[in-house]
């Protein structure tokens, strides 16, 4: 074991916002593992877990780390970062985002759709403009002159309350710059509605617009149709046409939701490039009112080799793009993105940290994902409760779950979803590991071959409210 450790990953990190940037504690007496080994063959690596420090090492220490050698354990050692449990700040930070539930109602009738049509198990409602400007108000209040600040509107189909969305965007333009404060927008929507007054809104605004579709129209039509039982799919390319475009400020994306009767990630991804989307992101079925379409179980497997074939997949179509060369498959893209800023996250993601949503009614969530549950309730507009942030996220650090804590992929993925966690549990953990092991085996060659990919954090921003 004379090969020293060589470093691929992690040293050229970015400043990170969020959870991902919280304060450091003493580790607290564990066995859980602190190094992980990656691959085989001619190329291993060791990732250091609690800093995400990728480390390419000789076959022979790879051998000698995976039967525990001590001596070997000693060897990587030198390279690990005085680190430990990651803990809350004494004070938590004000959230920078928001996501404004404009309209719980939908104008679809999706069959896996876990917000009950946006209606989160209520009556169909809409946010009033003023309820909307006060939440705007409380997120501008927490800003100061140089800060950014992102308003994030979903539903339901948030299109369906036009008149708020576009009100929301001029008032926050206009009351972030007297302050000097940089406002972002992001939307989800199905885009059936879209016209060309909001084609308009989302060009001349930095807007992350995210459209739910689930691939051609064959695939999509299944599960996603409208009230009249006809298929959405060519309502949506019609409207969304334009904006693909001529984006002009706005950055398109494509959500697809994976359903278990239909587990092709690399069909589904194919057919959204060839409808024009140059960036699709694919999430599955984890919680909703139809147990067959979940995921679960021994789906899990064939998931995972899905999301493979696709990455697999992305990785010929990025030989082929030459000057246009840009991730497409925005799970891979995100994940490689975050291994090569060292990324480790004792949380899954802002929500309740940096982010929350706001309900029709004025109540904050959160998330998106759970409106309306008094689990996730932080209080309303005037009242927001930091204890109960504070006591939401302390529960739920990495560090301090089981089986999250004893796993070598804890940092990575942050503990999961806590809506999807809470009400689906963690049988798909596996799939997790298997994927972040195909991603950091993955890492160095792509790097190597195309590194314009990795020479900027923007392939990495995602909108709070992409879910």
């Amino acid at each position: 074991m004379t090969t020293a450790c060589q470093s691929c990953a992690g040293t050229d990190r970015t400043p990170q916002t969020g959870p991902v940037a919280l304060t450091l504690a003493p580790p607290a007496p564990s066995r859980a593992p602190w190094y992980h080994v990656v691959g085989g063959g001619a190329r291993p690596q060791a990732l250091l877990v609690e800093s995400s420090a990728l480390f390419e090492i000789s076959p022979p220490l790879a051998s000698a780390l995976t039967a525990g050698d001590p001596q070997a354990q000693a060897l990587l050692a030198d390279y690990r970062p005085d680190s430990g449990a990651r803990d809350l700040p004494a004070d938590l930070p004000t959230p920078a985002a928001i996501s404004l539930n404009v309209a719980q109602s939908c104008n679809l009738t999706c069959s896996y759709c876990y917000a009950d049509e946006g209606r989160f198990g209520g009556t169909a409602r809409r946010m009033t403009q003023d309820t909307a400007r006060a939440a705007i108000d409380e997120l501008l209040k927490g800003a100061r002159a140089g800060d950014s600040v992102l308003v994030g509107f979903i539903g339901g189909e948030p299109l369906l309350n036009r008149d708020v969305v576009h009100d929301s965007v001029a008032y926050t333009q206009k009351r972030a710059a007297a302050r000097g404060i940089q406002a972002r927008f992001s939307i989800t929507t199905n885009a059936t509605l879209l016209t060309a007054s909001h084609r308009d809104l989302l060009c001349s605004n930095p807007f992350a617009v995210t459209v739910s579709i689930d691939g051609g129209r064959h695939r999509h039509d299944r599960h996603r149709r409208r009230r009249d039982g006809g298929g959405s799919f060519d309502h949506i390319l019609d409207h969304i046409g334009g904006l693909l475009a001529n984006p002009g400020l706005a950055r398109v994306s494509a959500r697809a939701t994976i359903t278990r009767d239909d587990l092709d990630v690399a069909g589904v991804v194919s057919e959204l490039v060839a409808a024009g989307f140059t960036d699709v992101g694919v999430s599955p079925v984890r919680t909703g009112p139809d147990p067959t379409l979940m995921v679960s179980g021994s789906d899990w497997d064939t998931y995972l080799a899905a999301m493979i074939e696709a990455a697999q997949q992305e990785t010929a179509r990025l030989d082929c793009d030459g000057a246009q060369r840009r991730w497409r498959f925005a799970n891979f893209g995100n994940a490689l993105t975050e291994i090569h800023r060292g990324t480790a996250r004792p949380l899954p993601c802002g929500a309740a940290y940096g982010y929350l949503s706001v309900d029709v009614d004025g109540r904050y969530a959160t998330c998106h994902r759970t409106v309306g549950d008094p689990r996730f309730e932080l209080g309303s507009i005037g009242s927001r409760s930091d204890d109960a942030r504070a006591a939401f996220l302390s529960a739920r650090l990495v560090d301090t779950q089981q089986p999250c804590r004893d796993c070598w992929a804890r940092y990575l993925c942050g503990g999961g979803c806590h809506a999807e966690v809470t009400h689906a549990g963690r049988d798909g953990c596996d799939m997790i590991r298997g994927w972040l092991d195909f991603c950091l085996a993955a890492y160095p060659e792509l790097r190597r071959r195309f590194p314009t990919l990795f020479s900027t954090d923007k392939s990495a921003e995602r909108s709070p409210t992409h879910g």
